[in-house]
This record gives structure tokens, C-alpha cells and sequence, in this order.
């Protein structure tokens, strides 16, 4: 045994750790938009269904739950991103000019023509993976797969200058497949698609009148006929859904302030998630190596003490190899030690940053109705109260109006901007 099968183990060990991470490009994907004017009539309204977080259901076990935090995922944290990354698909669907309006939805509703669902399967500021889906209320399918996205530093480093988020290409990428896909639409399939969706929202409030117009077949709808235009009925239906239509848009004023509170402590929280991503990975493999260098230095002693003559030289030879070794191996147990301190500082901000974002009250009045509570529960009631409304025929829609607790912040009720 000699040295130079210790300089052979070692150059084996250490090629074997030289993982390189992949170089990636900073906001590389551009949002695509129309080279020409959609009529307003050929604009479907988007609803985009808050992302599932992609968290167990029900209690979780002691265990479990360290299996989330170790695998960088954090309960906290990825609810804050669930309405986060919902402003950004949003807003990146706004701003291609494809689409009429879009909201953010706690579940499906036929005040949408289009729903699109998202479930976050990563994200620890160094990558995300998004599972996406898209249907229309026809039924007909718009999109079924998984989007993926690894950052750069540069796209953290540029942020303040660009405005863009991190993760901005992956929710421009969404986007410009739906847009591949709505331009395939032949117009009089636009036209069945926004029908449907509204004889299906006049079916939930009237089914006794209405549900002989679109019948369903699984999971799709077909539409059979149409009422006529005077139809008093069904104009009562669809003053209604405008009326929805304004209740989102307020909706969203709750979505878009926690996005805003959010946005600094979030950025600075996925950077350092995103180097902390790197470092235990980096920790991993070097933990690992230094570990079987320890052991090998460990081992290359003793073969080394077995082959010698006992002379002092190599004596010392030996006694520096195993101090080394044990030496690596000590180090290699502060780096473990290091990176669970990482994971602790982790789970320790998660915990802060969910405190900062409580649900916001939200009111909406008409003689003294208040909604308060969570988004998903404001929804279920306003829903309720328009159902009442609807069978209350003296009750004017027009006199309906929505806003956040503060009444400076109302907005304008959009259907008497128009008549106007």
C-alpha cells in the first residue's frame, strides 16, 4: 500500500462530486400578443382558480411534516404562494391583450368563460414545477401539463431595475399557450363557449327555466338553443352576472394588496431560499465526499501501518493520514449540522411571513349585507345572496354595489357605466 493509491481514491471521490450547476437565462420568454383588434364580442373572460399549494390534506404527522420542510417545502409559505402566483398568471394573461377580463377566483363559476387551475409540485426560489390545466365552459380541454423553470442569480440581481418576478417566464410561457390555443377558435366556437357559460350561471339561478338549454355529458356541456334576446328572465341572469362580474373585480383588490404586502418579504425570503436551495445541496455532496475521503484517509492508514516496517517515517506518515482522515469526517458532521440550522432558519420564516398575511375583511352591501371571512367563504355567500336576489323580483340589481371596507376604495358598478 502507498500514497499513490490514497491520490487515486481521492481524484475518484472528488471527479465523482463535480456536479456543474445548469446556466440559466433571466426572463428569456416574452409575453406574446394579437397583431390585430379581437372584437369585443369575440373576448372571453378568464377566471384563474387560486393555485392549489400542493400540500397533504388533513393533519399532518411529525414525520411528514419533516419530510416537507427537508424537501424545501413549507406549508406557510406555499399557501402566501398559492395567491401569489395567481396575481402573476393573472396579470400575465391581462396583459397579452387576448382575453377580455380576468380574475382571480377561489373556485370555478360560471361568471368565467375560461378556468385555468394550478397546482405549485415545486418551488424553493432556485426551481418551479407547476402542474396546469385549462377548460372551457364547453368542457373542451385547453391545456393538461406541467410547466417547469430553473432561476439564475441574475434574475433575482435584476429584479429592482426590471420589475419582473423570478419566476415571471414560466406564468409568460402559460400564457402564450393559451393564446396558441385561442387563436385556433373559429368564431362562431368563441361564440358557443361565452353562451354556454352564461346559460349555464342562468341555469344555477333558475334551473326550472333554463335547464333545458344546455344539457351535460360528463364532463363537457352542449348547448342546444338560445333564449330570445327580450327574454326578461334571462336578462334578470345575466344583470346578475355583471353583478358577479363586480364582485371579482373587488375581489381582487383583496388579492392584489396581499400580493403588494407580500412582494418585498417574499422576494427576500425565496432569494435566500434559492441560495439556501444551492448551499444544502452543495452541503450534500460535499458532506458526502468528505465523509468517504475521511473514511478512505481512515482506512489508507491503517493499509499503510499493516505494509509498513515500523519505522518512525512511517509512523508519522500513517499518523498524519489518520488525523486527516478523522478530521474530514469531523468537518463533514459541522456541515451537516450547518445545513440543518439552514433548514430551522427556513421553517422559522415561513412562520413569520404567513403572520403577515391574515385575510382582509371584504364588505359588500345592499341593505346592510356584510361579507366577511375568508375569500372562498365571501364567494359561497355573495353567490347565495344573488340567488336571493334573483327570486325577489321587486329587488332592483342595478341598486347593487360593491366594495371593500373602506367605501373610498368602491368601484364603480360597470353596468351603469355602460348604460350611461
Amino acid at each position: 500500500m502507498n500514497i499513490r493509491f490514497l491520490v487515486f481514491l481521492t481524484s475518484i471521490l472528488i471527479y465523482g462530486c463535480a456536479a456543474q450547476p445548469e446556466v440559466r437565462i433571466a426572463h428569456d420568454v416574452q409575453i406574446e400578443s394579437p397583431n390585430y383588434l379581437i372584437p369585443e364580442d369575440q373576448l372571453l373572460d378568464v377566471g384563474v382558480i387560486v393555485f392549489d399549494p400542493g400540500l397533504p390534506e388533513g393533519e399532518l404527522t411529525t414525520e411528514e411534516l419533516e419530510e416537507l420542510v427537508n424537501s424545501g417545502t413549507f406549508n406557510n409559505i406555499r399557501k402566501s404562494e398559492s395567491i401569489y402566483f395567481s396575481v402573476l398568471l393573472r396579470d400575465a394573461l391581462q396583459n397579452s391583450g387576448f382575453w377580455g377580463s380576468v380574475w382571480i377566483t377561489p373556485y370555478e363559476s360560471n361568471a368565467s368563460d375560461l378556468h385555468v387551475t394550478a397546482s405549485i409540485i415545486k418551488s424553493d426560489g432556485n426551481e418551479i414545477i407547476l402542474s396546469v390545466g385549462a377548460r372551457d365552459a364547453t368542457g373542451r380541454t385547453w391545456l393538461g401539463q406541467e410547466y417547469d423553470l430553473g432561476t439564475s442569480v441574475m434574475a433575482y440581481s435584476n429584479f429592482s431595475e426590471s420589475g419582473l418576478d423570478p419566476y415571471q417566464d414560466i406564468f409568460n410561457e402559460i400564457a402564450n399557450d393559451l393564446s396558441q390555443r385561442f387563436i385556433t377558435l373559429r368564431s362562431e366556437q368563441i361564440a358557443e363557449i361565452r353562451n354556454t357559460a352564461q346559460l349555464r350561471f342562468a341555469t344555477e339561478l333558475s334551473p326550472e327555466v333554463f335547464d333545458e338549454y344546455v344539457i351535460a355529458n360528463g364532463s363537457n356541456y352542449e348547448l342546444l338553443r338560445l333564449p330570445a334576446n327580450n327574454d326578461p328572465q334571462f336578462q334578470r341572469t345575466q344583470q346578475i352576472r355583471n353583478r358577479t362580474h363586480t364582485f371579482l373585480e373587488t375581489l381582487n383588490q383583496h388579492y392584489d394588496l396581499f400580493s403588494s404586502d407580500a412582494s418585498d418579504s417574499y422576494l427576500e425570503w425565496r432569494e435566500f431560499s434559492r441560495e439556501e436551495a444551492i448551499e444544502i445541496d452543495r452541503l450534500t455532496r460535499s458532506a458526502n465526499f468528505r465523509t468517504g475521503m475521511g473514511a478512505a484517509a481512515v482506512v489508507a492508514s491503517v493499509l499503510y501501518g499493516m505494509n509498513s516496517d515500523g519505522r518512525y517515517r512511517d509512523r508519522v506518515v500513517r499518523d498524519s493520514i489518520m488525523y486527516v482522515g478523522m478530521d474530514l469526517i469531523r468537518t463533514a458532521r459541522v456541515r451537516r449540522e450547518e445545513k440543518e440550522l439552514h433548514t430551522q432558519v427556513l421553517s422559522e420564516l415561513s412562520d413569520s411571513f404567513d403572520s403577515e398575511m391574515e385575510p382582509m375583511v371584504i364588505e359588500s352591501t345592499e341593505t346592510e349585507y356584510r361579507l366577511t371571512g375568508t375569500a372562498e367563504q365571501q364567494f359561497s355567500e355573495w353567490q347565495d345572496l344573488l340567488y336571493q336576489i334573483y327570486r325577489e323580483e321587486n329587488f332592483s340589481v342595478d341598486e347593487i354595489y360593491t366594495y371593500i371596507s373602506n367605501p373610498d376604495e368602491a368601484i364603480e358598478d360597470v353596468d351603469q357605466e355602460s348604460s350611461n
